[in-house]
């Protein structure tokens, strides 16, 4: 189905579903090939949850980029995505690219009608560049909690260690 709006927006809206669907898959393909066909093939929000998660986020974040609103109220869905990437085996680069494939789903998806609107496009790319320098801060973040917490067990190990050897070594003799 072809809009014939004059904007890209109301392409975009138009096309919204085959738009996420498409990132999401793109977003699949960032996993191992079994874990990510596990994570699209899978329905049950309780057995997939990293599956149902980026299904909600990726639509809510599409949303927030064609708004025109401060993307700060991304945040809440990119937080939810970016927590779990954070724990998983993924660099800081690899954990924020999802949001660029979006870029590459719109192309993908809307073909040769993105060159009718260049620079609505243009803004949309740099709204999604926006987002990717919020989830590489979300990302941050997360690693510096994970760090956090690391660092605190390891000293309660070390502190429950000193414990231990100090009952086991005999006290001071006079």
């Amino acid at each position: 189905m072809k809009n014939t709006d004059s904007s890209l927006i109301a392409v975009l809206i138009d096309r919204r579903s085959d738009v996420v669907r498409e990132w999401l898959d793109r977003t699949f393909r960032t996993y191992p090939e079994s874990a990510g066909r596990f994570l699209s093939l899978e329905r049950d929000p309780f057995r997939n949850p990293v599956g149902h998660a980026l299904k909600e986020g990726l639509a809510l974040l599409f949303d927030r980029v064609i708004e025109n609103t401060d993307l700060a109220a991304a945040r809440p869905a990119l937080d939810g995505i970016i927590r779990m990437r954070a724990v998983q085996d993924f660099t800081a680069g690899q954990a924020v690219a999802f949001v660029f494939l979006l870029k590459q789903a719109m192309r993908g998806v809307l073909q040769g009608e993105i060159a009718r609107f260049p620079a609505e496009y243009a803004a949309l790319e740099a709204r999604i560049d926006e987002l990717a320098l919020l989830a590489f801060d979300v990302f941050m973040k997360c690693r510096e909690q994970i760090y956090e917490i690391r660092a605190n067990e390891a000293g309660r190990r070390v502190s429950l260690l000193e414990r231990a050897f100090q009952m086991r070594s005999p006290g001071p003799t006079n």
